[in-house]
């Protein structure tokens, strides 16, 4: 196997460079669906990411700006186990016509405190002192629409892979570890621990051209049932690997089923959920009228409530009617508040009816402000991370940060690379048939 790897490897450094297109610097990130709560912190022992996809094209990869292969992308189902442990459950996806793919199961757990030890598996290998264990699964082939489904359960201690694939259902991957799966907070190197279902390139921190219509969706167990994220972004923040033509935004078919929507476009880190909705008031004589809406949509059956004083206190409550509509009687207020707490995906909302408090509530440090925040932090970080490794920063020179700051933490980047040695070569036998 390692004969076969080695030559692989001679092959593509071969290859590379009678194929490098000049391209331009194109900054993209891990498309798809994450979670990352900012004032608390989920343990759970099962999480699973859903995608229904109507239409997929894969285009070129590039890695370094070289290009890499054509047609492959990675679906990546990642989780933290306590803030040490980083579990992927992975999709290769190799598109063989215009609707049809191979798909092959990938497992990637890595180690982030050094090497795994007492483990009989042949797969565990490790890289610049971190262990990774690296398997590969069953291969299908099919054709849109394509439902799947991929998940990861702590069960006795047994960390199982699952998936379910057009029908095609099973566990193909089981590894003993002890814990449970960590969403919110940061791991020992400074990591965020999200939950994440996003595309990226073949691996090696690829970047892949695609396009595709798919509608997607994060789970855990919380206990009782399975639940959807209490928050969602549309961008990964661990994965090294990204896409570029896909963007995400939210689909609310209603409040408490939000759904992440992919489509053709250009990404842009954003909140799909929870996301503050309009408030529009309107003030006669002897009444206050609230409009509450999302796109325009009307939201119905939410309280709302009107407070006054200093500082303000609840003085009435109503709720939206039909039209997404509450009424207050009007009491010749000389200030008065509308506060909307949220619910579930909609984060809380206020209209002052001083013009110059409204110009200030957007400084209002709501859960959607914090999550807004951080998202902010994030892609300067990621930014600043992400031209190093194009700039070919050597391995030996970069220095973990000691530093736990919200923020993308890029030393992981750098031994991310290590996932050419199972997914690019993946890419590759594939591709070359081998």
């Amino acid at each position: 196997m390692y004969k076969i790897i080695l030559i692989i490897i001679l092959l593509l450094s071969l290859l590379l460079p009678l194929t490098v297109q000049s391209q331009a610097l194109i900054f993209s990130f891990p498309t798809g669906i994450s979670s990352f709560p900012i004032n608390t912190i989920i343990y759970t022992n099962f999480v699973q990411g859903e995608i229904n996809i109507t239409s997929l094209k894969i285009g070129d990869s590039y890695l370094q700006g070289q290009l890499l292969t054509n047609g492959n992308a990675s679906l990546q189902l990642n989780a933290m186990i306590l803030g040490k442990y980083w579990a992927q459950n992975v999709i290769l996806f190799h598109q063989i016509s215009s609707n049809t793919f191979y798909l092959t199961l990938i497992v990637n757990v890595w180690n982030l405190s050094g090497p795994f030890y007492n483990t009989t598996l042949n797969d565990s290998e490790v890289y610049q002192g971190l262990g990774i264990i690296y398997y590969q699964g069953p291969t299908f082939k099919e054709s849109l629409p394509l439902h799947i489904s991929l998940f990861m359960d702590i069960v006795n201690s047994t960390l199982q892979f699952g998936y379910d694939i057009n029908n095609h259902k099973g566990i193909y991957f089981t590894l003993p570890i002890i814990g449970l799966f960590q969403i919110g907070g940061f791991s020992i190197l400074g990591l965020p621990n999200d939950l994440e279902l996003v595309w990226g390139g073949p691996g090696g921190g690829s970047m892949v051209y695609m396009n595709v219509t798919a509608t997607t969706q994060l789970y855990y167990f919380n206990g009782k049932s399975l639940t959807i994220v209490p928050n969602a972004y549309s961008i990964g923040f661990d994965t090294a690997e990204s896409a570029y033509g896909t963007k995400v935004n939210t689909y609310l078919r209603n409040i408490f089923s939000p759904l992440a929507f992919e489509s053709p476009g250009i990404n842009t880190p954003n909140i799909l959920w929870p996301i503050p909705p309009q408030i529009k008031v309107n003030q006669t004589e002897n009444k206050i009228y609230v409009n509450i809406s999302i796109n325009g949509e009307p939201i119905p059956d939410q309280e709302v409530y009107l407070e006054t004083g200093f500082p303000p206190s609840v003085a009435a409550k109503s709720i939206t009617n039909s039209s997404g509509i509450a009424e207050f009687s009007y009491e010749n207020y000389s200030f008065y508040e509308v506060y909307f707490p949220g619910n579930y995906t909609l984060s809380s909302a206020y209209y002052y009816s001083s013009p110059i408090l409204n110009s200030l509530t957007t400084k209002i440090q709501t859960y959607y402000q914090q999550l807004l925040n951080f998202l902010k932090s994030f892609q300067n970080s990621f930014k600043n991370g992400i031209k190093s490794v194009l700039s070919k920063q050597s391995p030996t020179t970069t220095t973990k940060q000691t530093n736990n700051q919200i923020g993308f933490n890029m030393y992981i980047i750098i031994y991310i690379l290590a996932f050419v040695i199972g997914m690019v070569i993946s890419a590759i036998l594939i591709r070359f048939k081998l």
